[in-house]
């Protein structure tokens, strides 16, 4: 029994020290939201030191495309962040509508508004595997069991879907350098839980 404490806790102390010395490498971020207006480092594990939410290693991703019907062309972005206890997302569509170009007046008369939507439920596609989360306010909590998928997942984009609470599906990708970058966010924060 005291040999397998004295055990335990060296091997606790390696991985506390080893997730502490990874961590003082990453790059620092000074808080979790999302938002266009942010210049985040994107893919890659970050310290978050938030003033709201504490310390905590993290990924931010985006991905953004292209929707066009009638006259009007919308960019719709994604952007979340993956934590151990969280995952966070932001579902933004900017719209253009230059209908009044094709009246001969000018097209920079186009009008324009961007829209967030508040997205209730997550799927995550890992392999042949499908995980539906169901969050408030557009962040869903990480199990174990996720936690796993995610840190164990290959090395290539995956694809998610979003559903707001009026029922709309929006289907997105997670780029491979956030799906590699998941593998040390995972094994750093399942470290620190210990």
């Amino acid at each position: 029994m005291v040999k397998r404490l004295i055990i335990g806790l060296g091997l606790l102390g390696s991985i506390w020290l080893a997730s502490a010395a990874v961590a003082a490498e990453l790059a620092v971020v000074d808080s979790a939201t999302l938002g266009t207006r942010r210049n985040l480092p994107w893919s890659e594990p970050v310290q978050i030191d938030d003033p709201f939410e504490g310390s905590f290693i993290g990924v931010f991703d985006r991905h953004s495309f292209s929707d066009r019907f009638l006259n009007t062309t919308a960019r719709i972005e994604v952007q979340s962040l993956w934590s151990r206890d969280f995952i966070r997302v932001l579902s933004i569509i900017r719209d253009r509508d230059c209908l009044s170009g094709s009246f001969g007046i000018s097209p920079d008369l186009c009008s324009e508004f961007s829209n967030a939507r508040n997205i209730i439920q997550l799927f995550i596609k890992v392999d042949d595997d499908v995980f539906q989360i169901d969050g408030r306010n557009n962040e869903f909590p990480v199990s174990n069991e996720l936690a796993q998928a995610l840190q164990n997942a290959p090395d290539t984009a995956l694809d998610i879907r979003l559903v707001t609470e009026s029922g709309e599906a929006i289907d997105s990708k997670i780029g491979e350098g956030t799906v590699e970058a998941w593998k040390a966010v995972y094994t750093i924060n399942a470290a620190q839980q210990i």
